[in-house]
């Protein structure tokens, strides 16, 4: 079959193009990371596109060196350095902290309650302002064992309310109200509805651990909502925290 001068004058552009794309991968250098089964390895390229292992790390974490004068090899080594660094010292607070003696049941644990973040919707509806804060806090202030501490959050630093500093347990909520899809008690079809939300994170420093906790519902029925919420805190605090906090 007869090829067009055109058609020519297309594949030798195609042909330029690619040899120009090449040239400046070529050129250009740097480094290329390969992923197979868990394991990585970066290589650096040169300027005719020669590739050099620099570094691999394994399936489990562990990195070889291969180029020690790399920067990238550099960076990767100092990266590593540090996380053996903190794991090591995170396994010596754990032995620190198997060797102190525990909270007895009946003790009380000292928990920071920040104010709930609230979103916009949330703000407009709230009706009067530290509404929403007042009714979580409520939830907890009779609790025989668990014992609200004052947190002030416009200080900080040195000027930070000493009893905060010495929270066994920090909690910061968040509250939203959002549509949602439930479906009609009395139809048994599915209905939009608008829901509030209730969130938070939990975090302990000793031992360090980090929980999050979440509850829906209907935003007529929010203090129903808000109860069933500072439920699922308590348990966190009284079940997985407790047992593991030292005694003061």
């Amino acid at each position: 079959m007869a090829v067009k001068p055109h058609q020519v004058s297309q594949m030798i552009s195609a042909v330029c193009l690619t040899v120009v794309v090449v040239m400046m991968v070529a050129c250009s250098g740097g480094y290329v990371t390969s992923n197979v089964n868990g394991e990585k390895k970066v290589y650096r390229v040169d300027e005719q596109g020669a590739k050099t292992l620099v570094y691999e790390t394994d399936q489990n974490g562990n990195t070889t060196i291969h180029d020690t004068e790399d920067p990238r090899a550099k960076q990767q080594a100092a990266a590593q350095a540090m996380r053996e660094q903190l794991s090591v010292k995170r396994a010596d607070q754990l032995e620190q902290l198997s060797r102190m003696p525990k909270r007895q049941p009946h003790d009380p644990i000292y928990v920071s309650l920040a104010p709930p973040v609230l979103d916009t919707q949330m703000e407009k509806a709230e009706r009067a302002k530290g509404a929403v804060a007042e009714q979580i806090r409520s939830e907890f202030e009779a609790d025989p064992i668990i014992k609200l501490i004052e947190e002030n959050r416009s200080q900080s630093g040195l000027l930070k309310p000493h009893g905060a500093a010495n929270a066994d347990v920090e909690v910061s909520p968040k509250v939203s109200l959002k549509e949602a899809y439930g479906v009609d008690r009395k139809t048994g079809k599915p209905s939009k509805m608008l829901a509030v939300v209730f969130e938070a994170t939990i975090t302990t420093q000793v031992p360090p651990a980090t929980y999050n906790v979440s509850e829906t519902g209907h935003a007529l029925k929010n203090l129903e909502v808000s109860k069933r919420f500072a439920k699922q805190v308590r348990q966190v605090i009284l079940e997985k925290i407790a047992p593991n906090i030292p005694a003061h």
